[in-house]
């Protein structure tokens, strides 16, 4: 596996080798396991400060291999699963060197799980240096992981229908030019130039698969389209919206400020309907 310049670490990772070097000199200058006395003052140097740096490394490669798997490094089971498993490796190294520096033959069977025990001490210690004895263990990645990408949440409610999903309900025989839309019962009656026809549907369903920018509810049983109107006035207390085919469509109280607002009719319209009182 390889890594770009910018994934990884160098001062983090040259930190990690200097501070595994400096275990190994504390370890060669201590001379641990029988060592001090064995070795002489440059194998010993020579035989901690090897191991340790071999122990490092099994401890990267644990890190890496567990992190391909693991979600996250950031539990204290992180740090025994590499400890266990980069002791592994780490036991064979030093029963290797044990069997050419010390013991002039092969390491016997029945000593490994002593071996392997005390190897895993040395790891965790390390491990746990490295890590300035906290549990997470991201630091001894040599790359940036990728951040987990978390699913959206799966909401109830329905997405919203698009703008024109209301065209595919109007009758075929009534063309594809909306004008109104006015309530009757559970029937819709859907006006266009060429008439009017019912279907069964609310004018709430209709509002919602309209949209806003279609038209304006005039009316609660009542919506027209913006290119319908072509004059508002006043029929006595009514305030009335007269559409390009001539029909009058009452606005109630509650819709006169938002027809007001949408500024109807449209300035500068040619069609014989005018506005015959300022409302």
């Amino acid at each position: 596996m390889s890594f770009t310049n910018r994934e990884l670490h160098l001062p983090p990772l040259a930190a990690q080798l200097a501070t595994a070097l400096a275990l190994g000199l504390f370890f060669a200058a201590l001379g641990p396991f029988g060592t001090y006395a064995d070795l002489t003052v440059g194998m010993r140097y020579a035989y901690w400060v090897g191991l340790v740096l071999v122990g490092y490394l099994n401890i990267l490669v644990a890190a890496h291999a567990i992190a391909a798997f693991a979600p996250r490094l950031a539990t204290p089971w992180s740090l025994a699963w590499i400890t266990l498993a980069s002791a592994l490796p780490t036991s064979f190294v030093v029963a290797w060197v044990e069997s050419l520096v010390r013991l002039s033959h092969p390491v016997p069977l029945s000593v490994f799980p002593r071996v392997y025990g005390s190897v895993a001490v040395i790891q965790l210690a390390m491990l746990l240096i490295l890590t300035r004895f906290r549990p997470p263990a991201e630091t001894l990645l040599l790359r940036k992981r990728r951040p987990e990408v978390q699913a959206a949440p799966i909401l109830d409610t329905p997405a919203p229908a698009p703008a024109n999903a209301f065209a595919k309900r109007i009758p075929a025989h009534l063309g594809g030019e909306l004008l109104a839309l006015g309530a009757e019962d559970h029937y819709l009656r859907v006006l266009t130039p060429l008439g009017s026809d019912l279907i069964l549907m609310r004018l709430s369903d209709a509002l919602g698969e309209l949209g806003p920018g279609a038209g304006l509810q005039v009316h609660r049983s009542w919506w027209v389209a913006h290119n319908a109107v072509r004059a508002l006035r006043r029929d006595g207390a009514r305030t009335v919206l007269v559409l390009c085919n001539g029909l009058e469509v009452p606005v109630s109280r509650t819709y006169l400020a938002a027809v007001r607002a949408a500024g109807w009719p449209a300035p500068g319209s040619t069609h014989p309907h005018s506005v015959e009182r300022s409302v």
